[in-house]
Order: structure tokens, then C-alpha cells, then sequence
């Protein structure tokens, strides 16, 4: 494949040296109650440096509570010691609650005073590009937006009615909104939406003077981009990340930041290949356009450094490799395995002996690479059959590579997690887990991704068992085809497979599979009323950023609905991960040079009985046959923008 990615190259640098337009920065319409907002998931960091991902804590979706505030709005700040107690009875309860500043006036410092000051026990934002403002349009400080995980506004307005307006209190306090919508939201209860009118400060204007108050030309690293790329970018891009270069201080960001701008300006940075609107995924990486556009506006005008005063405080990493703490049971791969300088990606697998006395259930799953720098990927899976270790055996290297040694997997190991750069571990909601019996083996497939530097890796997963009786198992299918027969020079073979669904059932993960010939990917359910449900679209295919997606929440599919799930694959020249030289028909095969056709589904049945109903209609999948017309393709393609 060398050949055909080298006589791009020359294209590939021409291009990245061209900057973007830079785009302008507007407001949008501020959100009513009951709109979508796409603020869960966001990556920001607070006035301590701690990170935070808005409604994500500990790889769990919450609904999530922002207060707008101001370090010197009486308003706001009288309702501090509430906020407190709300907080604090939040976290008990399974949901998010942070504070906001966003003002252009108010610096780092300042605000890390204001927090220690007035004895604040929430995290608090420094909004210091207006990013949190321009998507959720506050009107005054202290008003409150609670957002579900479905990330829809619910509530937005005041905390409470203490104030009957700006300087007159009433005597009693008769209506605790946010309060009641928090204790609703946290007893799994979905109010309706609805608003109130807030009290206190004018809100800074974002919409009107951009991005640090005057405009864009004056963007700099301190006050706007150090924090952006703290949240979003550093944890790969840094010494020792699986990112070629760092973006960590300021020497470091102004070196690469025409590069930086032409990857999030072209959408290939952060790796997140999954359309918006297609599935609501806990892990999903991306940056506003918002964001984007200030990204641009830096680079533009020459990568300001911006004021001293303005500099963030240091970003507080975790020295622990296990972010959910220490695991109950640590798997590593038996020995370390060589990784060369040189040559073509790596995909190995490993076998490791789980050695459980006892069956067990497991709620977590957490992977530590061996080596960052050159893990690009991984997937676990679990092989009761023994095809793993037998293949290990003929192999003299640690591990062993499936393609090209037959069908090992065959559909006999079951998929039960993966990790990407920057995901959060695995963890499954309240009451669910995942039930592993005695006498199966880990199988860990890595993919290396070689960086010109020989190093070793050993890798490992660690497993967090249930501490109390689990009410519902997730189990795993694999839906698909292998009635493929791509011709040569073919830019637009599409295959189509579906499975319908016998009962009821949530699915918590998909996970999209093809090689390099693919290029899209669309998956969607339709349920008995006739109303479509998407479940996952990927518009750019890339064999190297494989993914689970992990659903923010289960989607429920009722008995007699349907999984319809499309793939396109370009044989054709142009495409530039094609790895033959000269295009030739491609089938079905464990080769990366073949090609696959496949949708892993994780879920969990309504009625545990009926999991063998379940498997047994995704088995049914693999023999129907998958053509496509085109013109069932062109109709499909012209309704996706009504599902986004």
C-alpha cells in the first residue's frame, strides 16, 4: 500500500500548507426548553485545572446543570451557598452540577479567587472564549440549564423566586425550581420542559463582540486556545502520546498551528468518524464550530501569545493509569512484544488465560497500553473455544496475527470492549453487567501503529467486578454478510444486511466493521409504527480508527422492529487506502486485503430467556442476499438529512 499513499503525497502537503477560510463567529438562536443543545460529552477544564467532561463522570452519562455566574453579581452570588447544597445533593444522585464564568473581564486568576473566596465546592468553568455562552445563550448570571442525556435542554431559568427582581427580595421562598427538576431528573423522572424567568446581571454579550470581547483578530494562546487544547487535543498530543507531535505549551502549539487549524478546520481532528445525529455516543470527540473558528482566527493572525495574567493554571492530571482506580482483576499480555521502527501497521492478537475459580460479572472495563506512543487501538475479546490459544501455539512471536491463519474468530469469541486514545473506560449503568463464565480466554487485539522508533509493549485490561446482584446481562451479536464481490475500478458497491428483532431488547454499543475498501457506513432501526431510529452513520470510513460506540443511553428496540445497515466500498484508484497496485476483484476474508461486511451489536434482551431469539435472527442475516438497487441506495441517501 506504500505506493499508492506516497504518490498522494505530494497533493497531501501541497494541501495542508492552504489555511481554511477563517469563519466568522455568530450566535446561534438561544435554546428553548425541549431543543437539543450537543453539549454533553463537551471537554472543558475548570478554574483548578481539573478536567471535566460535561454530564460524563467515571464513563457514566448524567444529566448535567450549568449556573452562569459573575465574580462580582450580587445576584449570582447570593445564591452560592445554594448551589452548594445542590450540588452536593446532586452528586449522590447521579447528576452533574458546574458553575459558569463567561465574561472576557474575568481571568484565570480571578476566577480560582472567586472559587477559594467564596468557599465554592462545584467546579466552575472559565467560559474564556464564549464557547458555553454562544451554544446555550444566557441572558443573566445565576440563570440555571439542566440538560438530559439525550442532550435536550429540560429546564432553563431561575434557581429559585427569591428574588421578585434585581434588588428586591421576597420575603419567603415559595417555588425551589432547579431543585425540583434536579431531584426529578435524578429519580429517572423526565419532566416536561419548561422555563422561567431568571433574575440578576445582564449576561455578556457574545454574539455581538466575538471571540475575546472585540474581535477575532485578537484570539491568543493564553486566554483561548491553551484551554481548548488542554481539553480536547493534549492527552494524545503530548510527550509520550500515541499523537506524533506535542501541542503541550505555548512553543509547541505555535509550531504546528497552521497544521492544527487545517485538521479541525477539514474535520479530521479529533478522530471522531461518526455523524452527528446519527446515535448519541458517551465518547464522541468534537470540537464546536465555535471552537473551530477560534482555532482558525489564531493562526491567522499569527499566533499571539496573548497576556501572562491570562494563563491557565496547570492542567491536574491523574498519576494512576487506572482512572476508575484499582482494578480487581489486572489481565496483561503475557510477555512484552517487539515493536519494529519500520514498516506496515501491526495487528496482533494475545492470549490471555483469565483464571477465574468462578464465573463472574464484571461492571467496568479499563485498558492500559504499554506503550502509548505506538498503541493506536484495541479490542477485547473472549474465546471459549480454544481457536485462539491453538493459533498462539503455531505462532513464535508473542500473540499471532489472524489474517492470513484462517478464521479464528469464526464468530466464536465474543467482543465485550474496545479503547481508542482518549476514551473513557467502559462502564455499564446501574444493575447491568456482564456475565463472563469459567474457562475462557482474553483475547486482546492490539493495533500498532509504528512511529519510527523501536519499542516494546505490554499491554493490559483491567476488570471491575459487580460489588451487588445485577438485574439484567448485556450479551453480544454480529450481524453481516459475506456476499461481497467487489470489481476492480468500482467507486460505489454498495451491500445492505438486516436482521429483524424477535423481542425486545436496549442496545448499549455498536461497532461498525469493514477493511480498507470501505468508505461509508449507515445503520438504522425502524420500529413496528413505522418511525426511524438512527443508530450509527459513518460518512468517511477509516479501517485505522475502528471504534465501539458506546450509546450515551441504551436504545430500546421493541419486538418487531428492524436493523437495516448499509456499506460502501470504492475498488477503485482513487480510493488511497486501496492496498493493491493495481485494482483487482476483492471478496469476502480474513486478509486485510479481503474485505468484511459487519455490524456487532451490543444489548441487553427485555426478557433474559429470550437472548437465544435474539442470536439466532442476527445468524439469519449472513444468508440473505445483500445486493442493493441503486435505486433503493439514491432513495436512503436523500432522506439522511430528515434523520440528523
Amino acid at each position: 500500500m506504500m505506493h499508492v499513499i506516497a504518490k498522494r503525497l505530494p497533493a497531501l502537503f501541497a494541501l495542508a500548507c492552504l489555511l481554511p477560510a477563517v469563519p466568522s463567529i455568530t450566535a446561534a438562536a438561544a435554546p428553548s426548553a425541549g431543543d437539543p443543545v450537543d453539549l454533553i460529552g463537551a471537554r472543558v477544564i475548570d478554574v483548578k485545572g481539573q478536567h471535566h467532561r460535561v454530564g460524563v463522570t467515571a464513563g457514566k452519562a448524567q444529566p448535567a446543570v450549568l449556573v452562569f455566574l459573575d465574580t462580582a453579581c450580587p445576584v449570582a452570588t447570593r445564591y452560592l451557598p445554594t448551589l452548594n447544597e445542590l450540588h452536593a445533593e446532586a452528586q449522590t444522585s447521579g447528576v452533574a452540577l458546574y458553575g459558569v464564568l463567561s465574561n472576557p473581564a474575568i481571568a484565570w486568576q480571578a476566577s480560582a479567587d472567586f472559587v477559594d473566596d467564596f468557599g465554592i465546592t462545584f467546579p466552575v468553568i472559565l467560559d474564556s472564549s464564549g464557547d458555553l455562552a454562544l451554544r446555550l445563550g444566557p441572558r443573566v448570571t445565576s440563570e440555571a440549564f439542566v440538560i438530559s442525556t439525550a442532550d435536550r435542554l429540560v429546564y432553563r431559568g431561575r434557581i429559585d423566586d427569591r428574588f421578585a427582581a434585581v434588588g428586591k427580595l421576597r420575603t419567603r421562598i415559595t417555588s425551589h425550581d432547579l431543585r425540583t427538576v434536579i431531584e426529578a431528573m435524578a429519580a429517572g423522572v423526565q419532566p416536561e420542559p419548561y422555563e422561567t424567568e431568571a433574575i440578576g446581571c445582564l449576561h455578556h454579550d457574545w454574539g455581538r463582540t466575538g471571540a475575546n470581547g472585540t474581535g477575532l483578530d485578537e484570539v491568543t494562546y493564553t486566554r483561548h486556545i491553551a484551554p481548548l487544547l488542554e481539553a480536547n487535543c493534549v492527552e494524545c498530543h503530548r510527550q509520550g502520546g500515541i499523537a506524533p507531535f506535542s501541542l503541550e505549551g505555548y512553543d509547541n502549539a505555535k509550531r504546528w498551528h497552521r497544521m492544527v487549524s487545517f485538521m479541525t478546520g477539514e474535520g479530521l481532528m479529533p478522530p471522531w468518524r461518526a455523524v452527528p445525529g446519527f446515535g448519541a455516543f458517551r465518547d464522541a470527540r468534537r470540537l464546536s464550530d465555535h471552537q473551530i473558528a477560534l482555532l482558525a482566527a489564531w493562526s491567522e493572525n499569527g499566533a499571539r501569545r496573548g497576556d501572562a495574567g491570562d494563563t491557565m493554571p496547570v492542567s491536574v492530571r491523574s498519576n494512576s493509569k487506572w482512572r476508575l482506580g484499582e482494578p480487581d482483576l489486572v489481565l496483561s499480555m503475557p510477555e512484552p512484544f517487539e515493536v519494529p521502527a519500520d514498516g506496515d501497521d501491526i495487528y496482533r492478537y494475545f492470549v490471555i488465560p483469565t483464571g477465574f475459580a468462578e464465573d463472574k460479572v464484571v461492571t467496568a472495563l479499563e485498558f492500559s497500553p504499554g506503550d502509548a506512543k505506538v498503541v493506536h487501538h484495541a479490542n477485547y475479546l473472549v474465546d471459549y473455544s480454544g481457536a485462539a490459544r491453538a493459533e498462539d501455539a503455531k505462532d513464535d512471536k508473542p500473540g499471532f496475527s489472524v489474517f492470513g491463519t484462517g478464521a479464528f474468530l469464526d464468530y466464536n469469541a465474543w467482543g465485550i470492549g474496545g479503547w481508542t486514545p482518549g476514551a473513557d473506560p467502559y462502564v455499564l449503568d446501574k444493575g447491568l453487567g456482564m456475565w463472563l463464565p469459567t474457562g475462557g480466554d482474553l483475547v486482546l487485539e492490539v493495533h500498532y501503529h509504528l512511529n519510527g522508533m523501536a519499542t516494546t509493549d505490554r499491554s493490559e485490561v483491567g476488570l471491575y467486578f459487580a460489588k451487588e446482584p445485577v438485574s439484567r446481562y448485556v450479551d453480544g451479536v454480529v450481524m453481516g454478510t459475506q456476499d461481497l464481490r467487489i470489481p476492480p475500478g468500482e467507486e460505489h458497491y454498495w451491500r445492505r444486511f438486516s436482521m429483524t428483532v424477535p423481542s425486545g431488547m436496549k442496545l448499549t454499543d455498536v461497532t461498525p466493521h469493514m477493511h480498507f475498501l470501505g468508505r461509508e457506513f449507515i445503520a438504522i432501526a425502524t420500529l413496528p409504527d413505522g418511525s426511524e431510529q438512527p443508530l450509527i452513520r459513518i460518512a468517511d470510513w477509516d479501517f485505522r480508527w475502528q471504534n465501539t460506540f458506546a450509546y450515551r443511553e441504551p436504545v430500546h428496540l421493541p419486538a418487531g422492529s428492524r436493523i437495516d445497515a448499509w456499506m460502501r466500498y470504492d475498488n477503485s484508484a482513487d480510493n488511497p487506502q486501496n492496498p493493491a497496485l493495481e485494482p483487482e476483484t476483492v471478496t469476502w476474508g480474513w486478509e486485510t486485503t479481503d474485505e468484511m461486511s459487519e455490524l456487532w451489536i451490543g444489548f441487553v434482551p427485555d426478557v433474559p430467556g429470550d437472548r437465544q431469539l435474539i442470536v439466532s435472527a442476527s445468524e439469519r442475516s449472513w444468508y440473505r442476499p445483500a445486493h442493493v438497487s441503486d435505486a433503493e441506495i439514491a432513495r436512503r441517501l436523500a432522506r439522511l438529512p430528515e434523520l440528523e
